[in-house]
């Protein structure tokens, strides 16, 4: 039996996928777009965190990003403090209330998935979804790309033929 390999059933997997992480990030009364940003200034380099910072790492522009940070000084799970090597961005910091509730972070429920497969497919996954995000922010960054053909994938995305 001759195995055949559907790039539109790959996309389709990481669609559900991502759908599903997405609706998982809906906890704590926060949204997904709030949760990426409390891990962000948890993990990022001090001198990132930023709400540029935050924006870059998104691929966001500024506005919406500014709005979510704000959101979150409001709740009091973010703080700002003076940036002193510029005056226009204040570094942005989780306080204890943010760090508590980082405790609680739904990612832990992927993360979780992920450490249940075997080595050798956390490994496959991870070096997968490296080159998937790469050839998205290609794809954005040169619309007019076009991908070449890729012989490889998950044993998910095989199906028989």
């Amino acid at each position: 039996m001759q195995v055949q390999i559907s790039s539109v059933g790959i996309a389709a997997l990481v669609e559900r996928a991502s759908r599903l992480i997405h609706s998982i990030g809906y906890a704590e009364g926060l949204y997904p777009a709030q949760w990426t940003a409390l891990r962000f200034f948890s993990e990022a380099p001090p001198s990132a965190r930023t709400t540029a910072g935050l924006a870059r790492f998104q691929g966001m522009s500024l506005g919406p990003v500014a709005r979510t940070v704000r959101t979150l000084v409001e709740k009091g799970l973010l703080a700002r403090a003076a940036n002193p090597s510029s005056r226009r961005a204040d570094l942005i910091a989780v306080t204890s209330g943010g760090q508590t509730l980082l405790k609680r972070d739904p990612r832990a429920a992927v993360a979780g998935a992920v450490e249940c497969m075997p080595l050798e497919q956390r490994e496959a996954l991870a070096s997968a979804m490296e080159s998937l995000l790469h050839g998205l922010l290609a794809a954005q960054r040169y619309p007019d790309h076009e991908p070449e053909d890729d012989d490889e994938a998950p044993d998910a995305a095989k199906t028989a033929g």
